[in-house]
């Protein structure tokens, strides 16, 4: 499964990003933006991918429009996941951790 999330990006004033997901009730968190976005991806797969796994249903992203942001600074991008891709790293990362 492939999909797209809009997130929040909220610069913060100690520097880094906090990321907000409308559709998931989470958050996450990096010291770039660079950092904040692939953090923000590794949080949807894990998000979507559980959900899936789990029989949840799973949330219509929200329109953009209807997003809201308080904070100032701060913006919204698109995030992408890939709950197959998802799943191999978690599977390789279980083999070389020797996790089962």
């Amino acid at each position: 499964m492939k999909g797209v999330y809009p997130c929040i990006l909220v610069p913060e004033e100690i520097g880094g990003f906090s990321v907000l997901f409308p559709d998931f009730g989470g958050a996450t968190q990096g010291e770039t933006l660079y950092e904040a976005l692939e953090m923000a991806e590794d949080f949807l797969g894990f998000a979507v991918t559980s959900a899936v796994d789990n029989g949840e249903k799973i949330p219509e992203p929200t329109a953009l429009k209807d997003i809201v942001i308080e904070d100032e600074g701060a913006f919204i991008s698109w995030i992408k996941f890939d709950t197959d891709a998802y799943r191999k790293i978690l599977q390789s990362s279980e083999k070389s951790t020797g996790a089962a």
